[in-house]
C-alpha cells in the first residue's frame, strides 16, 4: 500500500488491509507471548461490537506496563477496536494518580463526533490540555512515519515510550496498521537492563526511546552487543545533544540515529536523520527538516512573516494538525488560513536556515537576567558540556530572575565540583548567562510521560544576606574564594562548602592561605571554620599563637566534622562524654588515601550526631604512616578511648575504613567497651582479604568481561623501585595532594595484603555503592550480627558527595538512631 493509498483510506479501511496481507505475521510481541494480525483483528471485531450504540462519547483505555501481557493485549485491542470503529479513545496511563484520572474521566464525558483520540498533555508547566485529534491526522501520520522510520511489513520495532502517550502511540500505532511487529517496552517497569534484554532477544530493526532512556542505554555494558541488529533509532519528548549522538556512535557505529520534534497539537513536526558517518554537531541536535504536509512560518511579535535565518515565533500550518482543544466541555478549533489549512502558533522562538527548523528556546524561557534576554536552553546546552555532567536542566526562578543550574552526574563517573562546573561556564558563557545557583541532583524529575518535570525541582538553598568582608584578614581572604569557588561577592557569613567547596579545593585553599598570610592551616581547621568570618579568625589567630586551632585540641589525626550547634558543644576540657552530650558521638573511619572531609557532606545531613572523623596518620602531616592495618588499628582505639573511654560507641567507615572500624570494635569490646553499632560504606571484601581470612567465602560468581576494566599492564622493575622508595618516603617528604592521597592508596592496598580479616560478631549495617559487585552472603560469614544490606546510587567515592550524599545519610541515620533495625 501506498503513501498515498494510505492517507486516503479510512482507518478501518486501513487496518482491513493490513490483515488481509499480513494476517499470519506478528503483530504484537510481549515477552514471549505472540499476538497474530488475523487474531488482533479477530477480537478487534469482537469488542467493536461490544461498544454500544453511543460512538461518539470517547472510550477510556487503561494502559497497563507492557509486562502486563493480557492487560496489555486487551488494551492494545480497545485502542485499535475504537479507531477502526470511529470512536474516540482517550489511552489513559496505568500509573496516574487516582485524582489524575478522575480529572480525566469527567472532562472527556462529552459527545466529540469526529474525534479519533483526545489526548491530556503532561500539564508539567501548568494545566493540562485536552487535544483533539482527528482520523485524518492520524491516517497522515501513519504514512509518514512509515516511510520515515522504515516501519512496515517484516520489520520489528521495539518501542520504549509509554503507549499511553503521544511518542508512543505514534509508533505503535504505525506499527499495528502498516504490518510490522511492536515489541513495546515500559521502562520504568522493566529498567534498562530489561530494554537490553529485549533488545537482545527480539533483534528489531528499529529502536525508539527517549533520549533520557537512549544515554542510559548507551552508558550500559551490554549497549554494544543489544545493538548489533538494530539499524535505526529514534528519539523524540526533548531535544537531544550532541554527545548523546557521540556517545551512541561510540557503541553503535554502525546505525541510523533520528532526532524527532513534535507536539500533540502538531503530531510530527521535523526530523533530523543521522546516517553513518554524518558529521555529530555541538551542542544541541536541531530538529531539521520540517515534516511532510506541515508548513512553517516564523513571525516577529507583530504577526508579520520573517524570511530566511530571522527568529520569531513558530507557527505551523497544514491539514493535518489536531482539530483543537476541549475545553470546559466545548470543542474550541484551531484558526484557519484562507486555504483552510489550519494554524498553530508554537510555543517556542525558532528560525529557518536553509529550510532546516533551529530552535531558540521556549518563549516562556527567553527571561530578563540583570537587563540582559537569556536564551535558557543556550544556557542548558553549555551546563551539559561540563565535564562530569550526565544530564541538565536550567530554569529561571524567583523576581528579580536568576537562573539556576540542576545537575546529574555522568554514570560511573566522580560527580563533579560546583565550583569546576562553575570555572567551565566562565569560559564558555558571558556574566549574566550564568547560573546564580547550583544544585546536584542523583536525577531529573520526569513527567508520567517522561519529560522533565519543571515543578518538582527542588529550589536551590538561598545564600546568606551579603554581610560585606568586616577584617582586613576577611577582605584578603574573600578574593581567594571567589577566584577558587568562581562565585561573586563572597560575605562573610557565605560556607565555602555551601558554595562548592569540596575536600580537594579545601588543600589548594589551605595553599593559598599560606601563600598569602604565611599561616599554615589543616583541614582540621577549615573544618571547624566554615564561613568566611570564621576561617579568618582561625587565621588570625594562627597569626599570633603560631597555631591555628583554639579550644580544647581532639587526639591528633581527628576533624570534628559536625557543625557547631547550640545544644551540642564539644566540652573545653577532659573526654568527650558521648552521653552527657545532645549530639551522640559517631566515629568515622576513613578509607585508604582519603581525606576525612570526604564526610563533610554527610556530616551535613546528619544534624543529630557529632562525627569525628579518624584519618590516616601523617596523610595531611608530617610523620610516619601506618604501614599495616593492626597499626592503624592501635592508633584508633587510642584515639577512640581519648574521646570516650567506655563508649558506647558507634563507628562509620567507608572503603577500608570499615574494615579498621570492625578490627577496633572489636579490640575495644574485648577491653570491656560496648559498641553499639558499625556501618561500613562500600567496603569491598577483595582478594587479598579474603584469601588471608579463616573464613569460607564463597566463590563469587563471574562477572561478565564488559563491566570489568582492561587490567593494568605490570609495571616495570624501575618503576616498582621507585613506588618503593615514595613508600618509604611517605608521610615525610611534601607532595602535592593528588599525589599524597594516592600514594596512601597505595599504602592502603598494600596493608590490605597482609592483614587477617577476623569476624567481628556485632550488628553491622553494609552500605554498598552501585558499583560494588561483592555477593551479600559474604557479610553474615565475616559479621554475624549483619542487620541489613542496602545500596545506594553514585560510585565508591562519588556515594560520599552530593548529589548521593542525601541517600547515604538517610541509610547511616537509620542504622545510628536504630542501632541499625530496619
Amino acid at each position: 500500500m501506498t503513501s498515498a493509498d494510505v492517507t486516503s483510506a479510512t482507518l478501518a479501511e486501513l487496518f482491513a488491509g493490513v490483515v488481509a496481507a499480513h494476517g499470519a505475521a506478528p503483530a504484537l510481541a510481549c515477552g514471549r507471548r505472540r499476538l497474530g494480525y488475523a487474531e488482533l483483528a479477530g477480537r478487534v471485531t469482537a469488542a467493536a461490537a461490544a461498544f454500544g450504540d453511543d460512538s461518539s462519547r470517547p472510550l477510556l483505555v487503561t494502559v497497563p506496563p507492557a509486562t502486563d501481557g493480557d492487560a496489555f493485549e486487551e488494551a492494545v485491542v480497545a485502542l485499535v477496536a475504537a479507531l477502526v470503529s470511529g470512536r474516540p479513545v482517550v489511552p489513559v496511563d496505568a500509573a496516574l494518580p487516582a485524582a489524575r484520572v478522575r480529572t480525566i474521566t469527567e472532562r472527556a464525558d462529552v459527545s466529540l463526533p469526529g474525534c479519533a483520540i483526545l489526548v491530556f498533555t503532561s500539564g508539567s508547566t501548568g494545566e493540562p490540555k485536552a487535544v483533539r485529534q482527528g482520523p485524518g491526522m492520524w491516517r497522515h501520520q501513519i504514512a509518514e512515519l512509515s516511510a520515515d522510520l522504515d516501519i512496515g511489513p517484516g520489520r520489528t520495532v521495539v518501542s520504549a515510550l509509554p503507549l499511553s502517550f503521544g511518542g508512543g502511540l505514534d509508533i505503535a500505532l504505525t506499527a499495528l496498521f502498516t504490518g510490522a511487529t511492536l515489541v513495546p517496552v515500559d521502562p520504568r517497569d522493566s529498567g534498562v537492563d530489561g530494554l537490553l534484554a529485549t533488545i537482545d532477544g527480539h533483534a528489531p530493526d528499529g529502536l525508539h526511546l527517549s533520549p533520557h532512556l537512549l544515554r542510559q542505554v548507551t552508558a550500559h555494558p551490554a549497549a554494544a552487543d543489544a545493538l548489533t541488529a538494530v539499524r535505526l533509532t529514534c528519539t523524540c519528548g526533548e531535544a537531544p545533544d550532541g554527545a548523546d549522538l557521540a556517545a551512541l556512535r561510540a557503541v553503535a557505529p554502525h546505525l541510523t540515529y533520528v532526532n524527532r520534534a513534535g507536539s500533540s497539537e502538531t503530531g510530527n513536526l521535523a526530523s533530523n536523520v543521522f546516517p553513518p558517518g554524518r558529521p555529530i554537531p555541538d551542542g544541541t541536535v536541531i530538529p531539521g527538516r520540517p515534516a511532510a504536509g506541515k508548513t512553517l512560518v516564523i513571525r516577529d511579535d507583530a504577526g508579520r512573516r520573517l524570511g530566511d535565518g530571522q527568529v520569531g515565533r513558530i507557527e505551523v500550518v497544514s491539514e493535518f494538525l489536531a482539530d483543537g482543544y476541549l475545553v470546559d466541555g466545548v470543542p474550541v478549533d484551531f484558526a484557519t488560513d484562507e486555504s483552510g489549512a489550519r494554524r498553530y502558533p508554537l510555543g517556542d522562538a525558532g528560525t529557518l536556515t536553509g529550510g532546516e527548523l533551529r530552535l531558540a528556546g521556549r518563549l516562556d524561557d527567553a527571561v530578563k537576567i540583570r537587563g540582559y534576554l537569556v536564551d535558557v536552553s543556550e544556557v542548558t546546552a553549555a551546563v551539559r558540556r561540563c565535564p562530569g555532567i550526565g544530564e541538565a536542566a536550567v530554569i529561571a526562578r524567583g523576581a528579580p530572575a536568576e537562573l539556576v543550574a540542576y545537575l546529574v552526574p555522568a554514570p560511573g563517573a566522580r560527580p563533579p565540583s560546583i565550583a569546576a562546573v562553575r570555572t567551565a561556564l566562565t569560559a564558555a558563557l558571558p556574566g549574566w548567562m550564568r547560573p546564580a545557583h547550583y544544585v546536584l541532583l542523583p536525577q531529573l524529575p520526569r513527567t508520567e510521560r517522561g519529560k522533565l518535570d519543571r515543578q518538582a525541582l527542588p529550589a536551590p538553598d538561598p545564600r546568606p544576606d551579603h554581610v560585606p568582608p568586616r577584617t582586613r584578614t576577611q577582605r584578603l581572604l574573600a578574593p581567594l574564594w571567589e577566584d577558587l569557588l568562581a562565585v561573586t561577592a563572597v560575605g562573610a557569613d557565605d560556607d565555602f562548602a555551601a558554595l562548592g567547596g569540596d575536600s580537594l579545593t579545601a588543600v589548594v585553599l589551605i595553599d593559598r592561605i599560606d601563600d598569602c598570610f604565611g599561616v599554615r592551616l589543616s583541614p582540621a581547621d577549615l573544618a571547624a571554620a566554615p564561613t568566611l568570618a570564621s576561617c579568618a579568625a582561625r587565621i588570625d589567630a594562627a597569626g599570633q599563637t603560631g597555631d591555628a586551632r583554639t579550644g580544647r585540641p581532639l587526639p591528633r589525626d581527628t576533624v570534628l566534622l559536625s557543625p557547631a550547634r547550640d545544644d551540642g558543644p564539644i566540652p573545653d576540657e577532659g573526654p568527650l562524654p558521648d552521653q552527657s552530650t545532645a549530639r551522640p558521638l559517631v566515629v568515622v573511619f576513613a578509607g585508604a588515601g582519603e581525606s576525612v572531609h570526604a564526610f563533610m557532606p554527610l556530616a551535613r545531613h546528619l544534624p543529630d550526631f557529632t562525627l569525628v572523623g579518624l584519618g590516616a596518620h601523617a596523610l595531611e602531616r608530617r610523620g610516619i604512616p601506618d604501614y599495616t592495618i593492626g597499626r592503624a588499628v592501635r592508633r584508633a582505639v587510642r584515639q577512640v578511648r581519648a574521646l570516650s573511654p567506655h563508649g558506647p560507641y558507634r563507628f562509620v567507615g567507608h572503603s577500608i575504613g570499615g574494615v579498621i572500624a570492625m578490627e577496633t570494635a572489636r579490640r575495644l569490646e574485648a577491653a570491656g567497651g560496648r559498641v553499639e553499632h558499625v556501618v561500613c560504606l562500600d567496603t569491598v571484601l577483595d582478594d587479598a582479604l579474603r584469601r588471608r581470612a579463616p573464613i569460607d567465602f564463597p566463590e563469587p560468581v563471574p562477572t561478565a568481561p564488559a563491566n570489568r576494566p582492561e587490567p593494568a599492564p605490570s609495571p616495570s622493575s624501575a618503576a616498582r623501585w621507585r613506588t618503593r622508595l615514595r613508600l618509604l618516603t611517605a608521610g615525610w617528604w611534601p607532595r602535592p595532594a593528588h599525589d599524597q592521597w594516592a600514594l596512601f592508596h597505595e599504602l592502603g592496598r598494600r596493608s590490605a595484603l597482609l592483614h587477617r580479616l577476623r569476624p567481628w560478631p556485632g550488628p553491622v549495617t553494609l552500605i554498598k555503592a552501585e558499583e560494588n559487585d561483592d555477593p551479600d552472603d559474604w557479610w553474615p560469614l565475616l559479621a554475624p550480627g549483619t542487620v541489613s544490606i542496602d545500596r545506594v546510587p553514585g560510585d565508591h567515592a562519588g556515594m560520599l558527595r552530593p548529589p548521593y550524599a542525601t541517600a547515604t545519610a538517610a541509610l547511616v541515620e537509620r542504622a545510628l538512631a536504630g542501632h541499625g533495625s530496619s
